[in-house]
């Protein structure tokens, strides 16, 4: 399995950069994991304009087969053994699922109609760094809980 994260928006900190290097050494023994941190410089100040050339780097990164998890703050929330159960049932489908974390200003349209699922993390808005590492969080915690390890409590 491959997990491949896109992310468009400056590079996390060095901090947080030791965080989601921790937790993608841990997911090593359950699936590979990519990061694809890019930064889309664009000078035009309409909203629209800057989601669609954001949209054009993100859909350049997709491969076909794949499934795509769109974080979205209108996707559906769900708790970390529902985000294990459906990583089960993807891995029947495909050996590919990526996660895209749009810009600031969140993902075009085009992204969002290409994805399989949309996923939010919380009704609450987080900052790109934060929303890395509680991405690799949960999905560390979704393959321990697939895998019976004892890292996830209820």
């Amino acid at each position: 399995m491959l997990i491949k994260i896109i992310s468009i928006g400056s590079p996390p900190s060095k901090e947080v950069e030791n965080i989601i290097l921790d937790y993608t050494k841990r997911l090593t023994p359950f699936s590979k994991v990519e990061w694809l941190n890019t930064t889309v410089k664009s000078k035009n100040k309409n909203i629209d304009v800057n989601k669609e050339i954001e949209s054009k780097t993100i859909l350049n990164s997709i491969k076909p087969g794949s499934y795509v998890i769109a974080l979205d703050e209108d996707g559906e929330s769900i708790k970390s053994r529902k985000l294990a159960s459906l990583f089960e049932k993807i891995m029947l489908q495909t050996s590919e699922i990526i996660f895209v974390i749009g810009g600031a200003d969140g993902l075009d349209q085009s992204v969002l109609e290409k994805s399989n699922y949309q996923l939010s993390l919380s009704s609450m808005t987080y900052p790109h760094q934060i929303v890395k590492i509680i991405l690799i969080e949960q999905i560390y915690r979704a393959f321990s809980i697939l895998n019976n390890q004892p890292y996830h409590r209820e």
